[in-house]
């Protein structure tokens, strides 16, 4: 077998290939001809190694064939015959996919890589999970089947959108979510009202792990001046502990939370307004809440410290906001439901306004999709389709005089095609001429159409 795949997908549809524990890659041709018999493979190979004399070599992916004609294909290789579906045919589809609990960002996309295998009317859950409780980004998601309660994907690991994750019920989910916590740049700034025309920027600092989770951390916060003494920083090395004309508050479930800081004033103004000083917000984790960690640096932007004229220092009522992006994380889940590909009711008269066709049409001596010859004299297997056809009926060739030819079943599948190998119902080679075809179906009106055979 083929180590670390789970499927594969050909022109929409997905071949497995063993547990869905791998990697999973798509791939889609967009050089078939309708009708023509096309094998894939997947295969491992070396490179071979002239130092220890053994030459290149990959796994078996031979098609033959046996002396009655039967086909013989390796573990590693499928065959497809792309044709169109049946009529009334309607794909399986996704609805309403919406978020359940969280406020991560990211974007959830589901696509059908098989859609045989896409049950109709279930609803399923995508929880983002992590192997840590103090992990802020998800370590992993899973796919539950809530209408069985059968877990469909148990560990996908794709977080970064690039599509080879797991498959599960014959869904591909593209999840793309941020590698960690980010500032969001357009809504964090100075608060409608604020006088202050300085520019800030927050950075997060290193000191502990930027997806470790931890009181009042990863929480939006607020920088609220004032123009009084209305609390003190944290005395660090290098930066003694001085009063401050602002407070730090978290934004949390349980309401705003104080958080403490250390404040570099170079100009003893007691407020942010230089290039040189900034603000460090601290937060402590649960294990030491006695140790201050310094998370988040805001100070003056140097490249651009004024939105025009002179500075204007902050102070009563302004208010600096910050709002972080959190990438998924436990506590995420969405929800969506599906429904499995299925085959409308016709129309009495469809068959008149989308009438089933013969390909090709006229027949001139072969057809692009015939077989090649193999154990067997003279001409070989012929071809021609009828294509465009409803889920059940009966196709009824004749001559123009109106002798029957040859009877076709379309049995129900969702292929919209039946072969014919221009053989009569007597197991002869059809004459050259023209051929008249009658399709019937049940509660439909039928539909009589010609078509040419010319040797």
């Amino acid at each position: 077998g083929i180590t670390g795949y789970s499927s594969i997908t050909i022109e929409g549809v997905a071949f497995y290939l063993g547990e869905d524990t791998g990697i999973t890659h798509t791939w889609t041709d967009t050089t078939v001809t309708n009708g023509q018999q096309y094998y894939y493979a997947i295969t491992a190979y070396d490179y071979g190694s002239e130092e220890h004399g053994f030459y290149p070599s990959e796994n078996s992916i031979s098609v033959s064939r046996t002396a009655r004609g039967g086909v013989i294909v390796p573990q590693n290789v499928v065959s497809v015959r792309p044709n169109p579906r049946v009529a009334g045919y309607v794909p399986p589809e996704i609805d309403r996919l919406s978020r359940v609990s969280g406020d991560g960002v990211g974007t959830v996309d589901l696509n059908i890589v098989n859609a045989e295998h896409v049950p109709d009317g279930h609803t399923f859950t995508l929880k983002f999970m992590t192997h840590m409780s103090d992990h802020i980004r998800a370590d992993f998601y899973r796919l539950i089947d809530e209408t069985t309660g059968e877990i469909i994907i148990d560990q996908g690991t794709d977080l970064a959108g690039e599509g080879i994750g797991q498959v599960g019920g014959g869904l591909l989910p593209v999840i793309k979510t941020p590698a960690s916590v980010e500032v969001d740049e357009e809504k964090t700034g100075f608060t409608p009202g604020s006088n202050s025309n300085l520019n800030y920027k927050t950075e997060y600092q290193f000191v502990l792990p930027i997806n470790q989770s931890r009181p009042n951390y990863p929480n939006d916060f607020s920088v609220v001046f004032s123009d009084e003494y209305v609390d003190t920083s944290v005395a660090g090395i290098g930066v003694p502990a001085i009063p401050a004309k602002f407070r730090v508050y978290a934004h949390t479930g349980e309401g705003d939370k104080r958080m403490r800081f250390r404040f570099r004033d170079v100009n003893g103004d007691r407020t942010l307004s230089e290039v040189s000083e900034y603000i460090d917000v601290i937060t402590y984790t649960e294990d030491e809440p006695n140790r201050p960690r310094v998370t988040w640096r805001i100070s003056i932007d140097p490249e651009n410290p004024v939105q025009g004229g002179e500075v204007i220092a902050p102070g009563e009522g302004d208010v600096y906001e910050v709002h972080l992006n959190k990438p998924f994380g436990a506590g995420d889940v969405f929800e969506f439901t599906t429904y499995g590909e299925r085959i409308e009711e016709l129309a009495k008269d469809s068959m008149k306004n989308d009438p089933p066709y013969v390909v090709p049409n006229p027949y001139v001596g072969f057809a692009s999709f015939e077989p090649e010859r193999f154990a067997v004299s003279g001409r070989g297997e012929r071809r021609i389709e009828f294509r465009n056809l409803p889920a059940l009926c009966t196709i009824r060739i004749y001559t123009v005089a109106g002798q029957l030819v040859q009877t076709l079943y379309h049995e129900g599948s969702n292929d919209g095609y039946v072969a014919w190998n221009l053989r009569t119902k007597d197991n002869l080679d059809v004459a050259p001429g023209l051929y008249i075809f009658h399709v019937e179906a049940d509660k439909l009106d039928s539909y009589t159409g010609k078509f040419a055979i010319i040797k």
